[in-house]
């Protein structure tokens, strides 16, 4: 127990020190689910981490007006910049510790009260309470707080703890318990011409089990804390385009069919929001077929969404249409003709992928790291005729 009143000391004075507790402090009792984090874009979402935003925010127009309202998405844990905008002064980023290592830290997404709806973009509310953070917690139905406690039972024989002894936390927040806690940020963005250049185009279905949580932090093994012991956690690399994007893989369904001796191929999007929604996104759909010794490869099918003003394609703020999309969207069963003529032991290959930034965009941009413009695999899955 010694050890444990150590680190509640030294937890509190981080609390003390600043608005929001440094992420290295949750890493005390959280190793798993920090080492997940320090991989995650939530720790690189900064220009000194994110090669794409670095180059976005380069040629932004705001940056020569130092307004880095990036900030209120991409590091919203940087007080000095917040407070900033909030007063109308000069905002811009620096190479300080927040940006570089805590962009996104785990005590600014634990502290999400509320999301106010608006139409340029939502806004979170964060609680203003010291050592209070909001979870969600598997099988848990009930409103509950839960304190640090500890418990015995059967003479001392059966020992058990809950809660933590550095903080309070909340199982009662709805929008953790239904996923919704990530829309603040991630539902939808307008640009300053009042168009929206990008939106997730959410669509529920009654008695619907899957969220953002189940979807991008699906469990994964191995314990969530290192005091109250569980076989699993809650992923916090964030699962998408960037990391471990095959634990998406369930929410794609691929099917290849032959009608009149021709291919055809099925997407079923079984997520409830469109695939590829950034702007910057390509995605692929790549066909091959195995025959004898020889492989077909049709053309890749593009999904994409091409902004645009005065008729020509624009950066995201300039633009004020769409100039041309081919998308997948929500719950959406899209069956598309290959023109590929089948054989009788032929094997199909259909490979759905993407590109983080198209390799058109990559190149106006300048964005010379290969990571953001290769092709990486969603969901490959091999047919047999």
């Amino acid at each position: 127990m010694s050890r444990l009143l150590i680190l509640a000391a030294f937890a509190t004075l981080s609390f003390a020190a600043g608005h929001f507790t440094g992420s290295n402090v949750c890493k005390k009792c959280h190793p798993i689910i920090y080492r997940e984090y320090s991989e995650s874009m939530h720790k690189r979402s900064s220009i000194a981490n994110d090669p794409v935003h670095r180059a976005i925010w380069e040629k932004h127009p705001l940056k020569a007006g130092e307004k880095y309202t990036c900030a209120v998405c991409h590091t919203p844990s940087d007080e000095r910049v917040m407070n900033a905008l909030a007063a109308g002064k000069p905002a811009m980023p620096e190479p300080d510790n927040v940006q570089t290592h805590e962009p996104i830290s785990c005590a600014y997404c634990h502290r999400i009260k509320s999301i106010e709806r608006h139409t340029k973009q939502n806004r979170n509310i964060l609680n203003g309470k010291p050592k209070y953070y909001y979870a969600a917690k598997r099988g848990k139905t009930e409103k509950e707080v839960v304190k640090f406690h500890e418990t015995s039972s059967f003479f001392g024989l059966s020992h058990s703890i809950e809660g933590s002894p550095f903080h309070t936390i909340d199982y009662s927040n709805e929008l953790f318990n239904s996923g919704k806690n990530c829309l603040g940020c991630h539902d939808h963005k307008q640009n300053g011409k009042g168009f929206t250049i990008c939106s997730l185009d959410l669509k529920e279905r009654q008695n619907e089990k899957q969220n953002c949580i189940t979807c991008h932090m699906p469990q994964v093994p191995g314990s969530y804390s290192t005091i109250v012991k569980s076989k699993t956690h809650a992923y916090h690399g964030f699962a998408g385009v960037h990391l471990r994007p095959e634990l998406l893989a369930d929410s794609i369904l691929l099917a290849a069919s032959e009608e009149n001796g021709m291919l055809k191929v099925t997407i079923e999007n079984r997520a409830n929001h469109r695939l590829f929604s950034h702007p910057l996104r390509l995605g692929m759909l790549r066909i091959a077929i195995r025959r004898g010794g020889d492989t077909i490869q049709s053309d890749p099918v593009a999904f994409y969404t091409i902004l645009g003003h005065d008729g020509k394609p624009a950066m995201p703020w300039m633009a004020d249409t769409i100039l041309k999309a081919h998308t997948i969207e929500a719950y959406e069963t899209k069956t598309l003709e290959t023109g590929m003529h089948l054989q009788k032991g032929d094997r199909v290959t259909v490979t759905l992928g993407y590109h983080i930034v198209n390799p058109n965009a990559a190149e106006k941009l300048g964005i010379e790291e290969k990571k953001a413009s290769e092709f990486r695999v969603l969901k490959s899955q091999t047919f047999f005729f």
